[in-house]
């Protein structure tokens, strides 16, 4: 993950000190690494819920994909090496490998896709919880198919165990992470 770390440090633009890229790279690895520990086991699906999405979401719109993806990228990688970071104090290969491992590729590209849309700038609510609609889409779309791939379950199956439990909470998580959003401009000021 160094260098994910050191292309967005190199990337950085609009006067932004390689400091406050870097805060905000590693504030938003450790905001994730807390976000998963706030869990909620479901007894119908292997997936739990989380507040890992509404961090995402939170940490896309503030700091915009060059910020977040370097930081979801550092909180990844050091999971994978073993860290127990992941939901249930949980870290290695194993943790990616289970039912949660499609929602995990899921984040980089809502990451991205939040990111980009909002940029790190203030939008309209409106706008602001479209783009965390969208990412949410995307996180349960490829969660449920990897749930669908790793059960062998029927696209309703998958539907039934993969999205439709967590749509409840995700309207919550959006709802809230785009008024924060839009209340609090990006604490980091990284635009």
């Amino acid at each position: 993950m160094p260098n994910a770390l050191t292309r967005a440090l190199e990337t950085r633009t609009d006067g932004l000190s390689a400091a406050r890229v870097a805060l905000g790279v590693v504030g938003f690895a450790m905001a994730l690494a807390i976000a998963a520990q706030v869990r909620i086991p479901l007894p119908f699906t292997p997936v739990p819920i989380t507040l890992q999405t509404f961090m995402l979401y939170v940490g896309a719109a503030w700091l915009g994909t060059r910020v977040a993806q370097p930081g979801l990228a550092l909180y990844v990688g050091v999971a994978l090496i073993g860290a127990p970071v992941m939901s249930g104090f949980r870290g290695g290969i194993a943790a990616f490998a289970g039912a949660t491992g499609g929602y995990i590729l899921g984040w980089f590209v809502a990451v991205m896709v939040v990111g980009r849309l909002l940029n790190g700038e203030q939008k309209s609510t409106t706008r602001t919880a479209l783009a965390m609609a969208a990412g949410s889409a995307i996180i349960l779309s490829c969660g449920a198919l990897h749930l669908a791939l790793l059960l062998d379950l029927s696209p309703q199956q998958a539907f039934l165990m993969g999205v439709a439990p967590f749509l409840p909470g995700d309207a919550l998580k959006i709802l809230t992470a785009s008024a924060i959003v839009r209340r609090w401009p990006n604490p980091l000021s990284l635009r």
